[in-house]
């Protein structure tokens, strides 16, 4: 079969060996994603639309795909959007790839929110910002603050505000953790927050599509993981509301740790999530109200 003749169902099949061979778990599904992508089309009607002779430019846009994949890129990073809590995030290399894992938090940080008025919220290393962004698609009345310590994610963050129409309540500015932020008058209502929190020594063990691609200050959580939580849960009650939320998301068997954290730091009602495979992903606990006199 001539170049020239090659189906949209043949090139599919083709990506999908070439991404198998290399043991790639989700190869048919990388395959569907990057060839709807490159056509235009909605995921499945390469299947309807099996017989579709492809023109030399979409096989040559395939081929860069294929290329990419194989060296290891995400194929997020390949088509530049990942969907997160039913919207659709840009993504780059800035930023880390958004996951349905951290659906959690937003699912957390709602639980506590939702039914308030005007929630002020604050996203520590927001990255695309779809964390904030997702709370204020839920809460019509909230307004957020997200940081990141990185120029391209911040600039990202707001590139997805705008797109999803959330610019007028959504900031987001360049901060060290909690560097370069002020509070509003009375404090955030929430303090969220998805930090770096792999060990460092266990950095060189990851996926190649995460070790040599996503960024590496999003990634490294200090030599056990755990010293963003350490910081976070010293200065987040400088920044919380009385009855405040505080909730991370934490990687697997780090739980008891970071919960041991919020209780020293005098958080209550210190709780734990589970994701949808039962591991906990998420801490979360609420800063203690202090009684008027």
């Amino acid at each position: 079969m001539s170049d020239s003749a090659i189906t949209a169902f043949a090139r599919l099949v083709g990506m999908q060996a070439a991404f198998e061979a290399t043991g790639n778990p989700c190869a048919r599904l990388d395959a569907e994603i990057l060839l709807s992508h490159a056509l235009g089309w909605p995921p499945l009607r390469v299947y309807s639309d099996r017989d579709h002779v492809l023109d030399v430019k979409a096989l040559a846009t395939l081929a860069g795909m294929q290329a990419r994949r194989l060296a290891g890129e995400p194929v997020a990073y390949i088509i530049g959007v990942q969907e997160f809590w039913g919207l659709e995030f840009t993504v780059g290399m800035d930023t880390l790839i958004p996951r349905a894992d951290t659906e959690t938090l937003v699912e957390a940080a709602l639980a506590s929110l939702k039914g308030g008025h005007a929630s002020k919220i604050l996203d520590l290393g927001t990255g695309t910002g779809c964390i904030l962004l997702s709370l204020l698609s839920e809460l019509p009345d909230a307004t957020g603050v997200g940081s990141d310590v990185s120029e391209g994610a911040v600039s990202l963050a707001r590139q997805n505000a705008d797109r999803l129409g959330l610019a007028t309540r959504a900031r987001f500015t360049m901060s060290d953790w909690f560097s370069e932020i002020m509070a509003p008058e009375g404090g955030f209502h929430a303090v969220v927050s998805n930090p770096p929190y792999i060990p460092a020594g266990d950095i060189s063990d990851l996926m190649t599509d995460v070790r040599d691609f996503e960024p590496m200050s999003a990634l490294d959580g200090g030599a056990d993981g755990l010293d963003p939580y350490r910081l976070i849960t010293r200065d987040a009650p400088t920044f919380l509301a009385d009855g405040g939320l505080l909730a991370v998301e934490v990687g697997v068997g780090q739980a008891d740790d970071v919960m041991a954290m919020f209780e020293r730091a005098g958080f209550a009602k210190v709780r734990s999530y589970t994701d949808l495979a039962g591991i906990v992903r998420v801490v979360s606990g609420k800063k203690v109200q202090i009684p008027v006199i």
